[in-house]
Order: structure tokens, then C-alpha cells, then sequence
């Protein structure tokens, strides 16, 4: 235990505004040995005084979110750190015991992956440690993975679970732990708070050192067989024999080297043109943009612009640090060197329209195939697959894992065609069950090579799809709650929304509710239940603004972050009898209101809940 005189000067931070449950955490913390490996970091912030950053970090438990647990690295019980994902591990494995049986589990094991950021290597052995320890046979790779790949391998291993150490796309400072179930999928309610639950109820963590369980066989290493298996099952997804797009790759310091690449250079595309100050891994992103690493950021693919423009290429493929998704640049047309960044809607459209090209083409489109995307995701994709008489899951929340969970649990002796999310999220094929950059990757470039035998881009072929099948806008607008009270005030804006539910939106009447916390549809004139939402429970109100449904708004705060999402989409019907001045009178009708119902929310939740800081509208 530590010294009295950081117990006596503890209170008197009270004063300074020392929280009540940052105080009760921080004092458990230097009371057990068990946390002595961040006494000093804590001793040096009670000595500064540093009020603000010990409530940020101690005044509660870092939660379990749509992506599992992530979030800042350093000490504090809301703080990555090696003693939260040995908790994690911990409870995990106590509740695989429970589920699946010890005998079971056992035999079965668990994979282990870890990208390129600080400490990922060290966080994976200790989750490697902890499993051991408890019993249980790991599988670990020899260098970093992507996050589909451990979903493939989970189910290649047949093993009963995972985990990812990784953050996604947070920044350099952060880190955390995404957990998958048997299937290959992150787990869903109710695993997800049952595992939460186990983890904070750890006291003790059973641990044996990762060397010692390397020797004793506990640990199989994974590496060139694992890796081929894999890049074979995502290259068998090919559609056909395009291969002449020239090619600017970037993984943006991540870890898609293991995984875009292999894929494509297997099939056989040759003009790969890499970006050489991002293609090694770099745990503080240091040559991307304002280090964000996150293809939904137009800005973070600047670099690959820059060389899409000095080689004349046909299209930018970039991947986030764990290479689960994409962003795609597409030249704007082959008659000038303009570049147009699409969108996560915009590359689910085209993959999904290139797949069902080239399916009917081989007359191998399945009868009972299903398209399953999430809620806040274009209903354009809805359009194209209805048109062809493919069946359409779209009513999921937020998250990848319900698009995999639906996989396993809807589709009834359906075949599964495409998985899609908004947030650049994709898969074809059934060899995983989470989005996969990889082949996404694939698809795109062929269909870009495709597209220009004909002298066509991908942004000339998205036009003439929408024009097809209806022109929709879709836009985020992120706002950010910094501080403690940050999830309060995104908790009041969601209270507020339902205790006075908007009748009108940018002008336009509100003639539906769906309210996925409680599970109800609702009738805006009455405030009265008016039907019942089956799907998991997720805290998001959609409000659709037209009969058709075309037009809508989602309020979703995050589950791990102090950041509220609002969604706008419009849709409206084209025809390709209308003129080019008709289609953009459209577009620019569609744009305006896309961009007025986003401004109204953000006005909305300033009332409530002042102070946000908005992020950029991305769409």
C-alpha cells in the first residue's frame, strides 16, 4: 500500500472538486497491490493537483460499447490499461466456462489478434496469459492481424471465441479489446453485459507468464498456414477477370498490408501503386493527416489523393488501423484529373450493384438471397435489391456484429448475399462474420476495372445508379460532449427527445417514431404506441419525415464515447427519362434538406444540452 500522505492529501482534492466515485476508485486502487504497477502515475497526479484528468480517468468503470471496450491508455479504472484487459480476459473465459462448459471450452481454445498501436502487443499477451491461466488453449499470431482475419480464424480453428486488441480508428492515444463469439461474430445482448457483469465483478486474476505457456504448448502460434487460408477464401470470392485498374493502396499506417494486399495481388491486379509514408506501421499514424486514421474522413486519404493525381490512377483503396474497413477515391471521369471521395453508402451501393451484375450475369444470383444492412444505412441499397428481387434485413442497430448476429439468426434457410454498414463497413461471402475491408477491396477494384473497358469511373457509375434507382443523401453529424458530465448530457438530449417528441423537422411533418430503447413504434400526433420493433434494443429514435420513409433522421449517442450521431437521409425517385438539369435539380433539392434536417437537430441539442463540439458533417 502506499504511503499515508497520499491518503491525506486524496480528501482534500474533494475540495477541488474531486468527484465522489473518482475519490472511491482511486482509493481502491492504492489500497491493492494488485494496481501497483500505476501507483506512481496516480501518486504524481493527486501531487499536481490534476483534479480534471483523475475524475476523467477514475470516475468510472471504462464501458463495454458497440465495439467492445476502448478508449484512452494510461491509469484509471476509464483507462485501457493491462489490468483492464486482464479483467476483461478474466471474465470472458469465466463466462465461455459458463456457457459452453469448462471440458468444451477448453478443448476449443481461443484466437488472439493485435494491431499496430502502443501496447498492443503487450495487452495481447496478457489476455494470452490470463487464458492459459484459466485454462484455456490459445492460438496467437506471430505479428499483427487484421480483425477479419480473426473472425476467419476463429471459425477456420473452430475455436469458441476471441479477441482483438485494437481501437478501430480512435487516435494514437488510445487502445482497447474487442470481443468475438464462437461464430466469428463480436457478441450481441445478452453476452455482451453478461461478460461485462463477470468483468466487474473480478477481484483476482488468474495469470501465468506468456514464455512459460509458449514452452508448455498452451500457446500455438499462428502465421503462414493461417494467412493462406485466409487470403485463399477472400480471393475465391472473385466475380470476374478485371484486373486493369491502376491502384493507389494505403492502410494508413495500419495493419491492411496482412490483408488488402495479399488479396489483391493473389487475384492477379499488378498496378499497385503503395503509398510508401503510410504503409509501415505507426501506432501514432504520423504521416496521416491530423493523425486520423479513418477512411470516413475525407482528409485522411490526402496523401493518397496526392499520389492518385501524380500517377493518373483510377481509384484510392484505404483501410483503418485493424483493416476491417474501407474508403474508396474515385477519379471523377477519365477526361480530367479530379478525384471524388465516396462515401460508406456510396461503396456499398456500387459493391452491391457489382455483385448482382455479375451473379446474373453467371445466372448464379441465388433465389432466396437476403441483403442485410443497418438502419441508418441508404435505403438506396434497399431499392437495388428489392428491384431485383432480393430480400432486404434493414431494421438492425448500429454495429456490425447484429448485421453478423442476423447471419446466424435470421435468415431462415435464406442465403446471405451482402452485409452493409454506413460506416464503411462490408462483407460478401460467408467465410467470416464481420465486416472485412479485404474484400471489399477485391470487389472494388474490379468493378473499377470493369468500368473502364468501357471508359467509365466509379463516380460515373454511381450516377447512373442513382439515376436508376433514386437519388438519396445521406449525412452525419457528430457532437462532441467533452468532461465528466459528457455522457449526461447526451443522456438529457435522448430524455428530452422522448418526453417531447418533435411533430416537425426542417419544415416537414414527423408521421413515424421508432424508438429502439423501447422497442416501439410510435405515433408522433398521439405520443401512443403504434406497433413493436423486434430487433435488438439499441438507444436510437429514427424519425421518418414521409410516407415513403424516404426521408429521416436517427439520434444515436455512443456507447463508449461522449459523442451524440444524428443521421439524415433523403431519397427521391429519378427515372433515367429525366434530363441532366432535372437530375441535378433533384440532387440539389435532396442536398439542401439533408443539410437543413441535420442543422435543425444540432439546434435541438444545443438547447438542451449547450456546449458540444460539432464535429465535421461527413456525407
Amino acid at each position: 500500500m502506499v504511503n499515508t500522505s497520499v491518503f491525506k492529501a486524496l480528501p482534500e482534492l474533494k475540495n477541488l472538486g474531486l468527484v465522489d466515485s473518482a475519490f472511491l476508485n482511486i482509493k481502491k486502487w492504492l489500497e491493492d497491490d494488485n494496481y501497483k504497477e500505476y501507483w506512481a502515475e496516480i501518486k504524481a497526479l493527486i501531487a499536481d493537483k490534476n483534479v480534471n484528468e483523475l475524475n476523467n480517468a477514475f470516475y468510472k468503470v471504462i464501458p463495454f460499447g458497440t465495439g467492445g471496450r476502448r478508449g484512452k491508455m494510461g491509469a484509471g479504472t476509464n483507462r485501457i490499461n493491462s489490468r483492464a484487459i486482464a479483467e476483461s480476459a478474466q471474465g470472458f473465459a469465466q463466462y465461455l466456462f459458463t456457457v459452453f462448459g469448462e471440458k468444451a471450452a477448453r478443448e476449443r481454445g481461443v484466437v488472439i489478434t493485435y494491431d499496430v498501436r502502443h501496447h498492443s502487443l503487450d495487452f495481447a499477451r496478457v489476455a494470452a496469459e490470463v487464458f492459459v491461466a484459466n485454462g484455456l488453449k490459445v492460438y496467437f499470431f506471430d505479428g499483427i492481424r487484421s480483425t477479419p482475419q480473426l473472425s476467419f480464424t476463429i471459425r477456420y480453428k473452430k475455436a469458441i471465441g476471441g479477441v482483438m486488441i485494437s481501437a478501430s480508428h480512435n487516435p494514437p492515444s488510445d487502445n482497447g479489446i474487442k470481443i468475438y463469439w464462437e461464430y466469428g461474430g463480436q457478441v450481441v445482448p445478452p453476452h455482451d453485459l453478461n461478460i461485462i457483469k463477470e468483468v466487474n465483478s473480478i477481484r483476482d486474476v488468474k495469470q501465468i507468464d506468456f514464455d512459460e505457456a509458449l514452452n508448455r504448448g498452451k500457446i500455438i502460434m499462428l502465421g503462414n498456414e493461417a494467412d493462406q487460408a485466409y487470403a485463399a477464401t477472400v480471393s475465391s470470392l472473385s466475380l470476374g477477370d478485371y484486373r486493369d485498374a491502376k491502384i493507389i493502396f494505403t492502410p494508413l499506417n495500419g495493419c491492411a498490408g496482412t490483408s488488402f494486399l495479399p488479396v489483391l495481388r493473389r487475384v492477379g491486379f499488378k498496378n499497385i501503386i503503395e503509398v510508401q509514408e503510410q504503409m509501415a506501421g505507426d501506432p501514432d499514424f504520423s504521416a496521416v493527416a491530423k493523425q486520423i486514421p479513418n477512411p470516413e474522413v475525407p482528409i485522411s486519404l490526402d496523401l493518397a489523393i496526392n499520389y492518385a493525381r501524380q500517377n493518373s490512377a483510377d481509384l484510392v483503396v484505404a483501410a483503418d488501423p485493424d483493416a476491417d474497413r474501407i474508403g474508396v477515391v474515385s477519379r471523377k471521369s477519365f477526361n480530367n484529373d479530379e478525384y471524388v471521395f465516396l462515401n460508406g453508402n456510396q461503396i456499398g451501393v456500387l459493391l452491391l450493384n457489382y455483385i448482382i451484375q455479375e451473379l446474373n450475369n453467371k445466372n448464379a444470383l441465388p433465389k432466396n438471397a437476403v441483403v442485410i444492412k443497418t438502419a441508418v444505412t441508404t435505403e438506396l441499397l434497399a431499392q437495388i435489391a428489392r428491384a431485383h428481387g432480393i430480400e432486404v434485413i434493414g431494421d438492425l442497430p448500429v454495429g456490425f456484429k447484429y448485421i453478423a448476429d442476423a447471419m446466424e439468426t435470421r435468415l431462415a434457410g435464406r442465403t446471405f448475399l451482402f452485409g452493409t454498414e454506413e460506416s464503411h463497413g462490408y462483407l460478401y461471402g460467408d467465410y467470416a462474420r464481420d465486416k472485412d475491408g479485404a474484400v471489399a477491396a477485391l470487389l472494388i477494384c474490379e468493378y473499377a476495372s470493369l468500368l473502364k473497358r468501357s471508359g467509365r469511373t466509379l463516380f460515373e457509375q454511381l450516377e447512373e445508379i442513382k439515376k436508376e434507382y433514386g437519388y438519396y443523401r445521406e449525412l452525419l453529424q457528430s457532437v462532441f460532449y467533452p468532461g465528466m458530465d459528457g455522457m449526461d448530457k447526451m443522456s438529457a438530449i435522448m430524455n428530452a427527445l422522448r418526453a417531447n417528441l418533435p411533430q416537425e423537422i426542417a419544415g416537414l411533418k414527423v408521421v413515424e417514431i421508432l424508438d429502439q430503447l423501447n422497442k416501439t413504434v410510435i405515433d408522433p400526433a398521439t405520443g401512443k404506441r403504434a406497433g413493436e420493433y423486434v430487433g435488438f434494443s439499441d438507444n436510437a429514435l429514427v424519425f421518418y419525415l414521409n410516407k415513403e420513409k424516404s426521408i429521416r433522421v436517427v439520434a444515436r449517442p455512443s456507447g463508449t464515447e461522449p459523442k451524440i450521431k444524428f443521421y439524415a437521409a433523403v431519397g427521391k425517385t429519378v427515372g433515367k427519362e429525366k434530363s441532366e438539369a432535372e437530375y441535378l435539380a433533384i440532387k440539389k433539392e435532396c442536398d439542401q434538406l439533408a443539410y437543413q434536417i441535420v442543422d435543425e437537430m444540432v439546434k435541438i441539442s444545443d438547447k438542451i444540452s449547450p456546449g458540444g463540439e460539432k464535429f465535421e458533417v461527413l456525407g
